[in-house]
């Protein structure tokens, strides 16, 4: 009669990044499985990295039985196991996204919960595209009281800001009137710009409010930046997920 010994998986994973970044990594592991007794058994965990990753590395890659020190532990190019563990890859390497582990003479006492720890650092890709700038009313000009909508697609999450004629920071609430000045006259010239996760500027498209007499100001809400793939809203001139 065989006797089977029961595993159970845990993934975890944590990034050397900005920590603006989130879920450009992750482990999938196959949570369950049944080994028996003196034959090899295999828990497998496979790294996905996502499309804006490139040229990814490992840097540690924790295997942990619960109530038991590592088993097996990758930090750095050093390698080190306990007897009768190491990576089901014979020629494992850090761009090696296949961590699986394996036990190659399992026994009772291997029965139990076992953990996955990985880190790596990432180069990603960021995408984002330049804004559009939409009036309301269509024919808003300084006689008008109207708002300006700026939008901006770009991945992972930035931020959009506007800027006055002489290319000031302006924007700093959700919502601003724009009043007209003593001598009568008001912005005529709106920027409205991307910059990055790291504060870098990306893009920019500016929008020419028609130079009538007498303005009594314009209203421009705070822009909103679609980032794939998730919706975000502006927040105090800021941007928020909006799962």
């Amino acid at each position: 009669m065989q006797k089977c010994i029961f595993f159970e998986i845990f993934d975890s994973s944590w990034y050397s990044c900005d920590s603006f970044f989130t879920g450009f990594v992750k482990i999938h592991c196959k949570t369950q499985n049944i080994g028996q007794y003196e034959q090899e058994s295999r828990l497998d965990c496979v790294i996905h990295y996502s499309k804006e990753v490139e040229d990814p590395e490992i840097v540690t890659v924790i295997w942990k039985k619960e109530g038991v020190e590592e088993l097996l532990k990758y930090n750095h190019g050093e390698l080190t196991s306990l007897p009768g563990y190491s990576f089901a890859e014979p020629s494992w390497n850090n761009k090696n996204v296949n961590v699986s582990l394996l036990i190659h003479k399992p026994a009772v006492k291997d029965e139990g919960v076992y953990t996955c720890y990985m880190s790596a650092v990432i180069k990603y890709i960021s995408k984002y595209g330049v804004p559009t700038i939409q009036p309301q009313p269509q024919d808003i000009d300084l006689n008008t009281d109207g708002s300006l909508t700026c939008k901006s697609t770009g991945y992972p999450k930035g931020r959009l800001s506007w800027f006055d004629k002489d290319n000031k920071p302006w924007l700093e609430q959700p919502e601003v009137k724009v009043l007209k000045t003593k001598n009568g006259s008001a912005f005529s010239k709106y920027t409205c710009k991307v910059f990055n996760a790291r504060g870098d500027e990306e893009a920019e498209k500016s929008f020419t409010v028609q130079n009538k007499s007498s303005a009594e100001g314009i209203r421009c809400r705070a822009p909103h930046m679609i980032l794939s793939p998730h919706l975000l809203n502006a927040v105090n001139g800021h941007l928020s997920s909006a799962d």
